[in-house]
């Protein structure tokens, strides 16, 4: 049986990655830890999620492009927890040239920056505060792999500050394991609640959920849409 891992990684490679996923997330600890073990590990991380199978990005990539079928190089796009810049990487793939990063964590946007991916480079948390980011700036806010752990725990006024973000009729793209949308345990029902509340007050709309294979290490993934209504 499949272990989820590349088939080319040694077994030296496999307890490297496995030693840093456990690390960042780790249940039982507060999320400005979780950000400060990307930025220690940040060096490492792309080889880990090749070793992984990191599909997320690609994923997320053309699911993107399906909602911005021409002038991509003219859509300006908010890559949220942007890390080293997998996503970005994808994205220029299909054309989108303008996009921002925003991550917690200033050693994995060091790394990004090193690749020269992003026009700014946003460090900053989704919390309670405000973004230092004008209103209706961006087309889209992208997020792939963003911590699950944290995600599910973000107050309500995170993800109406993403909305506050984005252009009337932009999007939303939020890409995770699927658990993240179908498990029953109490951190995934507060996040399903809060994204059914944020479209019941007209907020926003869902209008695709894409279940894939293969998100990270053998996981089924999930790419879900919703359209910005305010």
């Amino acid at each position: 049986m499949s272990d989820g891992y590349s088939p080319d990684a040694t077994e030296e490679q496999k307890a490297v990655a496995q030693d840093l996923l456990d690390k960042i997330v780790d249940k039982n600890e507060k999320d400005t830890v979780i950000y400060s073990r990307y930025s220690e590990t940040s060096d490492r991380y792309d080889m880990v999620m090749v070793v992984g199978n990191y599909n997320g990005p690609k994923e997320t990539a053309a699911v993107v492009a399906e909602y911005f079928p021409r002038d991509r190089e003219n859509v300006r796009l908010l890559d949220v927890a942007a890390g080293t810049g997998l996503c970005a990487v994808e994205l220029r793939k299909y054309g989108f040239l303008k996009m921002d990063a925003l991550d917690a964590s200033p050693g994995m946007l060091e790394e990004a920056k090193a690749k020269g991916l992003y026009d700014q480079y946003i460090i900053d948390i989704l919390g309670e505060n405000t973004l230092d980011i004008s209103t209706d700036t961006y087309d889209a806010v992208v997020m792939c792999g963003f911590s699950t752990e944290i995600l599910q725990r973000l107050p309500m006024t995170a993800f109406e500050e993403l909305i506050r973000i984005v252009k009337p009729g932009g999007y939303f793209i939020n890409t995770g394991r699927k658990t993240m949308y179908t498990h029953d345990d109490g951190k995934a029902e507060q996040l399903k609640r809060q994204l059914k509340t944020l479209e019941a007050n007209g907020k926003w709309k869902r209008v695709q959920m894409k279940h894939f294979k293969n998100y990270l290490k053998g996981a089924d993934g999930a790419v879900s849409v919703h359209v910005i209504r305010k």
